[in-house]
């Protein structure tokens, strides 16, 4: 069996010397057995910090993908042609500060500005394999992404809301019909209907009285019914009992429906109102409609617990500008996002 005789005592902490991403070990001591003029260790910090306070200018690679004002690129030409990236924004300004802040150089990955899924995962596998040591931007905090690298505190929170077509204005001639429920416009044609038939019936009558003439045809009777219901007056009074005691009935119910719908109508002229508003996944369902979907998200999308959307039929838009439109102007289709 070989004997060991001395033992090398090394270090690998990082950033020491002026190094920073060489692998370089740095001898701290030895001792040798039975030797003791030999052993020494060098006046070294066997306990530094963590985090030193200067890291020499170190360079510390950031990928960034979001959508503005998340993430806002900026393009130079360096001194040796090439084509760098200067990344800005809400959730990189914190990043650039702190390297300022310990003297390391900020190198940016190209920043993706928008929302691209497949460029995500991309990003996450570089920051896996340690290609960029920091990955900023919108992205959820969900299972599959925190597993592979440790997520700091958010710098902002954003919620998912759904983003529905507005209520539109009413046609004044539709909001006019919706007065009254369909039985009550119903209604009211078929008491038309009857008391003119009526008063025709009456008049016509065996025992009519001989000088009343105004209700003989049954044109005449329409005539007057629809005299009474629009508050004008009749050619001709009735003079018997009975059609004198319809005719008095049927202008007081006639007056009933005219004071509700005169206090309505001017009002509806002016400003019909607005549709009722979606508010919930039902009124959606029955608006029948789409549910648009962006196909950069999509792979994203599906990665979220979002079961209450499988009902809808979808629709999918490479453009984020289009999708929105076919929610906000042609009214067609719902969709989510943060607000």
């Amino acid at each position: 069996m070989e004997t060991i005789t001395t033992i090398y005592a090394y270090t690998l902490f990082p950033y020491l010397n002026g190094t920073c991403d060489e692998d370089v070990t740095l001898l701290i001591g030895k001792w040798t057995v039975d030797n003791s003029s030999e052993n020494n260790f060098k006046p070294i910090d066997l306990f530094p910090n963590k985090v030193p306070k200067m890291f020499m200018d170190c360079v510390l690679n950031i990928g960034a993908i979001g959508p503005e004002p998340g993430v806002i690129k900026e393009s130079y030409k360096s001194e040796n042609g090439e084509n760098r990236f200067v990344a800005k924004g809400v959730t990189l300004e914190l990043i650039n500060l702190f390297a300022t802040k310990i003297n390391m150089t900020p190198y940016y990955q190209e920043p993706i500005v928008g929302a691209n899924t497949e460029l995500f995962l991309n990003l996450l596998a570089m920051l896996i394999s340690g290609e960029i040591d920091i990955l900023s931007g919108f992205f959820p905090l969900i299972k599959p992404f925190i597993i592979f690298a440790d997520p700091s505190a958010p710098m902002g929170l954003q919620t998912i809301k759904y983003l529905v077509p507005c209520p539109k204005h009413l046609m004044k001639t539709e909001k006019i019909l919706t007065l009254f429920h369909l039985s009550s416009w119903i209604s009211m044609g078929f008491v038309f209907i009857f008391v003119s038939v009526l008063f025709w019936t009456l008049s016509n009558y065996p025992t009519r009285t001989n000088n009343f003439t105004g209700f003989n045809l049954l044109a005449q009777c329409f005539s007057a019914a629809w005299a009474v219901l629009l508050g004008i007056s009749v050619s001709q009074m009735p003079l018997s009992l009975g059609t004198r005691s319809l005719f008095i009935i049927y202008v007081w119910y006639c007056f009933a429906i005219s004071t509700v719908f005169q206090a309505y109508f001017t009002t509806y002229l002016v400003d019909p109102g607005y549709e009722a508003r979606i508010e919930s996944l039902d009124d959606v369902y029955r608006a029948g409609l789409k549910y648009a979907i962006f196909d950069t998200m999509e792979a994203l999308q599906e990665l979220v617990d979002m079961k209450e959307l499988e009902v809808f039929e979808k629709e999918t838009f490479t453009d984020f500008v289009e999708g929105f439109a076919s929610v906000i102007f042609k009214r067609k289709t719902f969709t989510t996002t943060h607000p």
